[in-house]
């Protein structure tokens, strides 16, 4: 019995080193699908620039001779890393990574949920808002807008969080007469 023992220890140190294999060549594997999506994010600088408008993925997709849903993934991919979301991401947090940048999450908040495996729940937290619900595509356009116009102020280091908080305060500062306004203008406009 003592000379089975040795065999199999053996074995399964040969089955470690086969699985150690293995994930050398995964991680080879990956490194090399975060260059194609590198390159896809260009790609689609070199669409933009050039005037097009539309569905990038599928211009992509048909020039390369891949899916769709490929072209897609590893553009939006390339878009996170271009970013500076970790390169040890995967592809698929790297993409949940792209949305959450949409929505205005910083890297340094991405790489944090990555790591704690948070991402897909804060990226919903920031599609979703803090009361639980959707935002009308309207509100949503006007708080990017917004979001923007603080960027050209040095803000865009903030959170989003915090940036809100400082549009709220702005907002609560404006005199009523004011107020009176932008709703009556707001009114006229939308009803």
């Amino acid at each position: 019995m003592t000379a089975r023992v040795p065999s199999l220890e053996v074995r399964a140190l040969t089955l470690e080193q086969e699985m150690a294999a293995w994930g050398q060549r995964f991680q080879a594997t990956q490194r090399s699908m975060a260059d194609r999506a590198r390159e896809a994010r260009v790609l689609h600088l070199r669409w933009l620039a050039a005037g097009h408008q539309g569905d990038f993925s599928t211009t992509l997709s048909k020039a390369a001779g891949i899916s769709r849903t490929t072209a897609w993934r590893l553009w939006r991919a390339g878009l996170a890393l271009e970013a500076g979301v970790s390169a040890q991401a995967d592809q698929t947090d790297l993409i949940e990574a792209a949305r959450a940048l949409d929505k205005g999450v910083t890297v340094p908040e991405i790489d944090k949920a990555i790591a704690a495996g948070t991402l897909r729940d804060v990226t919903n937290l920031a599609d979703v808002g803090m009361v639980g619900r959707q935002m009308s595509a309207d509100a949503a356009g006007l708080r990017e807008r917004v979001q923007q116009r603080l960027g050209l102020f040095g803000l865009d280091h903030l959170p989003p969080v915090e940036r809100d908080e400082l549009v709220f305060s702005a907002f609560l500062s404006i005199s009523d007469e004011t107020l009176r306004g932008i709703v009556s203008s707001y009114r006229r406009v939308t009803e």
